[in-house]
């Protein structure tokens, strides 16, 4: 017999970001399904979370794949009984602008970044209904899908469309008990540049919280949009990024930025 806690399946849940989520998700009572393509990585997110095998699940696959977010689905349906949240945290790109990235690389990027997200709201939409009856999904963005930047042609437009495919979800499923919202990171204590997240010399002292956003940053954001407490909320984007897209600051945060840059190549 299936217990009735909740429960939440992260793609991407291996990541620094996506270990934010799992352990806030964790932390308010759901069970976790964890889907990444390196399984290493999911075994060593469980170990330090703390999260015992009988209130876990690992998925290995790629998340662009329409075959392994349909089993995702069905193996948490098999081990839990039912399914009330997905939260999607998974993306591929790289930097470079039109001249510089293929047209392997441009369908990759959507691909993972962009239609994972429609797969999984694809299989993971009936499922939440027929098992709890209500549920979210959640996807996570990035503010670069409403703020390019330079040589993010690709990353910026899967993200973007991340974000309006999540209004069309909201507006198709609602009405179904299935909300459908997005959390878009600004600079994340996940770059190799950041040492310390709360250090006061680098980039994180230029943001005006002095520091920049962690995992258990996003986690929160999460964990808020998933529960009741948000019952009221679908269809938005909720930014998480320290300030860091206050037009003006914006500016003023990236030429200070690129002031700390040339001093750390210097060194």
């Amino acid at each position: 017999m299936h217990s009735n806690e909740p429960v939440a399946l992260v793609t991407g849940g291996a990541g620094v970001i996506g270990r934010g989520i799992v352990k806030r998700l964790y932390e308010e009572g759901s069970r976790i399904v964890i889907v990444a393509r390196n399984t290493d990585k999911i075994e060593a997110a469980w170990q330090q979370l703390g999260i015992p095998e009988d209130r876990r699940l690992t998925i290995g696959g790629d998340i662009s794949q329409e075959s392994v977010n349909k089993e995702m689905i069905e193996r948490t349906v098999d081990k839990f009984g039912r399914i009330d949240t997905i939260v999607t945290c998974v993306f591929w790109s790289k930097s470079g602008n039109s001249q510089q990235i293929t047209l392997e690389e441009w369908n990759q990027c959507l691909a993972v970044t962009l239609t994972s997200t429609f797969l999984a709201a694809k299989y993971g939409v009936p499922a939440i209904r027929e098992t709890a009856g209500k549920g979210s999904i959640i996807a996570i963005s990035s503010v670069h899908g409403s703020d390019p930047g330079r040589n993010y042609a690709m990353y910026a437009t899967a993200k973007a469309g991340l974000n309006m495919l999540v209004r069309a979800l909201a507006y198709d499923h609602t009405s179904e008990g299935i909300r459908v919202n997005a959390v878009a990171p600004g600079a994340t204590y996940a770059d190799r540049r950041m040492v310390d997240p709360n250090e006061t010399t680098g980039v994180g002292s230029l943001y005006l919280t002095g520091h920049y956003v962690s995992g258990e940053d996003i986690g929160d954001a999460v964990a808020f949009l998933a529960s009741d407490r948000a019952q009221s909320i679908t269809g938005q984007l909720i930014t998480v990024d320290c300030g860091a897209s206050i037009p003006e600051y914006n500016w003023l945060m990236h030429e200070n930025e690129q002031k700390w840059k040339k001093k750390l190549e210097a060194k």
